[in-house]
């Protein structure tokens, strides 16, 4: 009698250490540890698999769509910038109100209003800031362009290579970058560099209204500090809605310093759902970079997309209708 009371004493024992223990889990080939919140636990219990989560970060593509849906649609978005010199003084800034139309094929675009201040052009128009450029090569159209006729090369150069890159590090985060120095440091998810990082699932209200899945990778305590050197990605957090996994937000910081170049730069990107479709609604940009045969520059920027009146956006043939 008192041998079954001990053997189940000590099964009772190992159950709880187990519970305990499923709340940190080591996945094999992904190289690092994921904590969970009693939550989420709960949910893998019934049926959610974390590894299966874990890959739907790495693979998931439909960030990139939500933008990629703005080429097919009407609508309007303000953009605000502000430059500073190195004393976090003001040198510069710019607002603008676009108007975007779109048939869901060829899209125009026009300036609606703006405004700006200090330095943000050099002469003839031209952009003074990098960042500028990159926005305006990312977001904005010259004239008709038509999707079915856009060629994208093979092998992009100048500023269209960093856009592609760019590209690479919002949409495929922890993926390899074509950057000197930084490629290998981009690929948390692997077990060279997943040491480096804290991995955690929990859930959450977005905005206190959606409820999400929540993956953050935080760079660990013991390497935070810059001149380590070890890491780019300080931190990614990505908010998947919990009824169909799609990304609502992604947070980011990157923080690197070398000799060749350094940079410190956060965004935060929201998506919303418009009819059956998700499009970015807001990008927050906070940074500083200073890279070769560029200026340094400190700048911080909001871009807000919206309907023409504030209603869902229409997209493809619903789009003529606004014409």
């Amino acid at each position: 009698m008192r041998f079954c009371v001990w053997l189940l004493f000590i099964a009772c024992s190992l159950l709880a250490k187990a519970q305990q223990d499923s709340a940190r889990l080591d996945f094999g080939d992904f190289g690092g540890i994921v904590y969970l919140d009693s939550l989420v636990v709960s949910a893998s219990r019934t049926g959610f698999q974390v590894d299966d989560f874990i890959q739907m970060v790495r693979k998931d593509e439909s960030f990139f769509n939500a933008f990629h849906n703005l080429r097919g649609l009407s609508y309007q978005s303000t953009n605000d910038f502000v430059f500073f010199n190195k004393k976090g003084k003001q040198k510069a800034a710019y607002h603008s109100l676009i108007q975007q139309r779109s048939d869901g094929d060829c899209r125009r675009m026009k300036v609606l209003e703006e405004t700006h201040s200090g330095n943000f052009f050099k002469s003839k128009g031209r952009y003074r800031y990098y960042t500028a450029k990159m926005f305006d090569r990312i977001f904005l159209t010259h004239g008709k362009i038509c999707e079915s006729q856009v060629v994208i090369p093979e092998r992009p150069k100048g500023i269209q290579k960093h856009v592609e890159e760019l590209k690479k590090l919002i949409f495929q985060p922890g993926e390899p970058v074509d950057v000197p120095l930084i490629s290998q440091k981009m690929v948390i998810f692997e077990a060279d560099m997943a040491k480096y990082y804290d991995f955690s699932i929990s859930r959450q209200l977005y905005q206190d209204q959606t409820d999400c899945y929540v993956f953050t990778a935080a760079v660990k305590p013991a390497f935070q500090q810059k001149k380590k050197g070890k890491t780019v990605i300080k931190l990614l957090q990505t908010f998947f809605h919990a009824d169909n996994f799609q990304v609502v937000a992604r947070n980011y910081q990157l923080t690197y310093k070398s000799p060749l170049f350094d940079f410190d730069v956060h965004m935060q990107i929201e998506l919303e759902r418009f009819g059956q479709y998700y499009i970015p609604t807001t990008i927050h940009y906070d940074g500083n970079w200073d890279i070769p045969a560029k200026k340094p520059e400190i700048a911080r920027f909001t871009l807000q997309f919206f309907s023409f009146d504030g209603k869902p956006m229409a997209v493809g043939t619903e789009t003529t209708k606004q014409n």
